[in-house]
């Protein structure tokens, strides 16, 4: 724990938690293509002409985007079939280590945490719900219906997160694995640590921006607790 991340703890009154990653990894590779072809497929019966892009990327979220802006007439079709896509992927998601830990500490020193996520409520809510943590959550945040534009990076989801905290963007502080939660943390001007799987990511988050960069979300649990004794 670094004194850096301590100082930034105890300046933290609430949570914005990203879902896939520190929560849990919820779309392997193998996952994630899947759910990419089957919104492919729905674009290529609607007779979309695919980008070359779009055809080869292994990201389900790349095609939503992808209908929204060329093929608007399929996209609430595909956005169905990515939303359950995601929620059988959720039932099968287990926790990132730590994960559980770092709820419950946020809830035991009093730091209420709103989700925000580029998936959907739905499939978040399904995976807290099955691993017995929804009541550790004040509200789920997910990717807005039909309108994938204002996923992260647009703050729309991060001001909303605001909104229902009621709290000023310095109190808070936003954990994610992606650049764009670093993006977004710096457009809302929140605090932001970047949790990252790989030294690689690592290195990226630091570069976009992130006040701090952990590892482990244990580690992450343990500091929460050591930053309410701090207070």
């Amino acid at each position: 724990m670094t004194d850096q991340l301590l100082a930034l703890l105890e300046q933290t009154t609430a949570v914005l938690l990203d879902f896939d990653g520190p929560v849990t990894p919820l779309l392997p590779p193998d996952r994630n293509v899947r759910l990419a072809d089957a919104a492919r497929a729905v674009l290529r019966e609607a007779g979309a002409e695919l980008s070359d892009s779009v055809s080869a990327t292994s990201d389900h979220l790349t095609v939503l985007r992808f209908a929204a802006s060329d093929v608007p007439a399929a996209l609430e079709s595909v956005e169905r079939v990515v939303v359950q896509g995601e929620v059988d992927a959720a039932r099968l998601a287990i926790p990132t280590p730590g994960a559980a830990d770092f709820l419950a500490a946020c809830h035991e020193t009093g730091r209420p945490v709103v989700v925000v996520s580029n998936n959907s409520a739905d499939a978040v809510d399904a995976f807290l719900r099955q691993h017995h943590l929804r009541d550790l959550v004040q509200e789920i945040l997910g990717r807005p219906y039909g309108d994938p534009s204002l996923m992260k990076p647009h703050p729309e989801l991060v001001r909303r997160a605001l909104a229902t905290l009621d709290r000023q963007p310095q109190s808070c502080v936003m954990i994610g694995d992606s650049i764009t939660d670093i993006q977004v943390s710096r457009a809302a001007d929140v605090h932001s640590i970047g949790y990252a799987k790989t030294p690689e990511r690592g290195t990226e988050l630091h570069r976009a921006g992130a006040d701090a960069v952990i590892t482990d979300m244990t580690a992450l649990a343990d500091a929460i607790h050591s930053s309410a004794v701090a207070d």
